[in-house]
């Protein structure tokens, strides 16, 4: 059987829809809580199979991506070829639409992609808890894409729970139109917060989930099913003070989107890209035609207009 020359593959972006960051860990990385769910904004890679000699070589029109050796694909790429003796050259075609460093899981969610395309490209089947556990390696946001479109997110990323949401929700999503440095944004959490574990116990509680004792994990089975619109549950996420603090923007566009309907707003993960929930997608893109006519990005020394789109929150991975 050959493998074949060239296979595309979507890589989704995802949004924290709960995001509790817990005690450091040995390794120095924080653990974390967090409810994700993929959306219908992609990125596009193309694999093409190459002699030996062209080594791994990425093609973009996004001229902000560094393209070398420590590029998270070629990193994925190459632990890929490894673990499962492969010897070839690679052309990786990358149509990049999610944003870098917006909080949306982008080169997370690409090297995923990477890790499943060159599965397809060589004929590959792996299981998905496989594929999860190499990309554990290269980055602790990995593991999700191979879980979703919907689960919670424990230990320090590397715990995965799928669960189904059973709903259609839509979401506006607002990037301000800059970057923000996820390890500037734990750092100073690091640095000013304390004692902020009480509400994640309070609300885990409310909505009758617990985390193991000695692992910070919430057990699949009490998370199969769970309802974003439920009553008892609120978005949270640790990290937007901190954000916010530094780019009040991100604070204006929350406003912004309450006043035009959404049912639920939140920065997520790092920041800066703002969602707002929407019932469907007619309110969701009535919402979005205002914001177009007039958004400004502004505070600190940035500005420029505001990058928008419209989502349905993923029922089904792409994979």
């Amino acid at each position: 059987m050959h493998p074949r020359q060239t296979v595309t593959v979507r890589a989704p972006a995802k949004i924290n829809l709960l995001l509790y960051v817990l005690e450091r860990q040995s390794t120095g990385y924080h653990g974390i809580l967090s409810l994700m769910q993929m959306v219908n904004l992609h990125d596009r890679l193309t694999l093409i199979r190459r002699p030996v000699r062209d080594g791994i070589r990425i093609v973009t029109r996004n001229r902000t991506l560094p393209l070398g050796e420590d590029n998270l694909i070629v990193r994925a790429a190459r632990a890929f070829m490894k673990r499962y003796g492969i010897e070839t050259g690679l052309r990786i075609e990358l149509d990049k639409k999610i944003p870098i460093g917006a909080g949306l899981g982008g080169g997370s969610s690409d090297a995923a992609a990477t890790l499943y395309g060159l599965g397809r490209l060589f004929k590959i089947t792996p299981p998905r808890t496989e594929l999860a556990a190499l990309g554990r390696t290269l980055g602790s946001d990995l593991p999700f894409f191979f879980g979703g479109p919907t689960a919670w997110v424990s230990g320090i990323g590397n715990e995965v729970a799928p669960i189904r949401s059973g709903e259609n929700l839509w979401a506006v999503l607002v990037n301000p139109g800059f970057e923000v440095s996820t390890a500037w944004v734990y750092s100073e959490l690091g640095r000013v917060r304390s004692g902020v574990p009480a509400p994640r116990r309070t609300f885990l509680k409310k909505i009758r989930l617990t985390l193991d004792r000695n692992r910070n994990k919430i057990p699949s089975r009490k998370s199969k099913t769970f309802p974003v619109t439920k009553r008892s549950f609120s978005l949270h996420n640790d990290l937007e003070v901190i954000t916010i603090r530094r780019y009040p923007v991100i604070e204006s566009i929350k406003e912004r989107l309450c006043s035009l309907g959404a049912k639920g707003v939140l920065m997520s993960g790092s920041g800066p890209t703002v969602f707002g929930l929407f019932p469907d997608g007619s309110s969701a893109y009535s919402a979005a035609t205002v914001l177009r006519r007039g958004g400004k990005a502004g505070g600190m020394n940035r500005s420029g207009p505001w990058i928008i789109w419209v989502a349905r929150l993923l029922n089904r991975s792409p994979w």
